[in-house]
């Protein structure tokens, strides 16, 4: 009964994150309720931490307590900002940056069971499954949450549960590299079942549009794949890719065939500039700015920063300097010593292990770069928790 309390206590709260039940609530049933699985939520992971302390064995992980450290950095700088600054956001409490925070310290002891990891695994990667598959159904639909509406005319990009088509990118990612992982087809069967079930994932991916998403992928795609790249197949890879640059190169030809929107045009063209390395037209979306604006209020306050949750405020897309204007220069050194304690630590690890939990990392700081959103997310938050977890212990259970 214990095991089965402690299951429900964290593992509905993990799939209303990953699916964005809270979003898909307001947008279908009720604002209200909305809010109140959020406070029910918050509540499950305070019980089950209780419980888990109580009676739960296993080693803790000595990885991811860093992140207990960075915390107690960036809340006692923050707050200290916030007071001398007298910041405070007024569509975003400072209590509110606290929720992935409670998930961080819930499933860090969840986890220390073996048995609950396997569990974790196994529904994290569902999840994260259907949310690809919900990618392409909300696109095929023209549903858009930013109207709460079926549009009348096509969407130009794929924004998933998410709303933003970078942060459903990046999920769709992640579940491409924990599926392969997870999924081990043994007959031909489940091999085809798996070849489709990558194609639907790779297709949500190009949906997004997302110029880093794009790049991100082909990154993975060529660390996940490193068993490939032997004998005629280096060959055969060399022949795709000169055939993809010869059609990115025609790519203007297709335009007209394919009815494409100004900004479809405009996202394909940008993923040229980027592949090509034209970086003098790179189309940054506006991120530069808000970046170079950041940054402005970096050199103002550099030692204590501007506050708890400042970043968000002013939307600079950009995770590692969003921790550097929040809580200061010491929160963003040690917040960089924690991200590559990670890689050195995943470096060390067997072949096969190694190159899962560097994919997940490369996916998620390239992000980082673009987005100010990945620490804040609860669903991308516990996925540090468990990457300490087998990259202390060594192993990965799998199906």
């Amino acid at each position: 009964m214990k095991g089965k309390a402690i299951i429900i206590c964290f593992i509905w709260p993990l799939i209303c994150g990953c699916l964005n039940i809270q979003l898909l609530t307001a947008a279908f049933i009720s604002i209200a309720l909305s809010q109140f699985i959020a406070y029910i939520n918050l509540v499950l992971i305070l019980i089950g931490v209780f419980v888990v302390l109580k009676g739960s064995n296993g080693e803790l992980s000595k990885t991811a307590s860093l992140w207990f450290i960075f915390y107690a950095l960036y809340y006692s700088f923050g707050l200290l900002a916030s007071g001398i600054t007298g910041f405070e956001d007024p569509g975003y409490s400072t209590i509110a940056t606290i929720v992935p925070v409670i998930y961080f310290i819930g499933f860090y002891y969840f986890l220390r069971q073996e048995e609950y990891t396997k569990l974790f695994f196994k529904v994290i990667t569902v999840c994260y499954m259907i949310s690809a598959i919900l990618t392409i159904f909300f696109f095929k639909i023209n549903y858009s949450f930013d109207d709460l509406a079926i549009r009348p005319y096509p969407l130009d990009r794929a924004g998933g549960v998410y709303a933003d088509a970078n942060n459903a990118a990046m999920v769709n990612i992640l579940a491409y590299i924990l599926f392969q992982k997870f999924y081990i087809a043994k007959t031909k069967l489940q091999k085809a079942f798996k070849i489709f079930l990558t194609l639907v994932i790779v297709y949500s991916i190009l949906l997004t549009l997302s110029t880093t998403g794009l790049f991100i992928f082909v990154i993975v795609s060529v660390i996940t794949n490193y068993k490939f790249f032997r004998g005629f197949k280096v060959l055969l890879l060399g022949v795709l890719l000169v055939l993809f640059y010869a059609a990115l190169f025609v790519r203007e030809q297709f335009y007209s065939h394919l009815n494409l929107s100004v900004r479809q045009i405009s996202k394909i063209d940008n993923i040229y500039n980027v592949l090509t390395f034209n970086t003098e037209k790179i189309d940054s979306s506006g991120r530069s700015e808000l970046l170079q604006l950041l940054l402005e209020y970096v050199y103002k306050k550099p030692i204590m920063g501007n506050g708890v949750g400042f970043s968000t405020f002013i939307r600079g897309h950009n995770t590692y300097i969003g921790v550097w204007a929040d809580a200061g220069i010491i929160t963003f050194l040690f917040f960089l010593f924690l991200l590559v304690i990670y890689l050195v630590k995943s470096l060390k690890l067997n072949l096969t292990l190694m190159i899962f939990c560097l994919s997940m990392l490369v996916t998620m700081y390239i992000f980082m770069l673009t987005l100010q959103t990945v620490i804040n997310q609860t669903h991308i938050i516990v996925l540090f928790v468990f990457i300490g977890y087998v990259i202390d212990r060594k192993r990965l259970i799998q199906y």
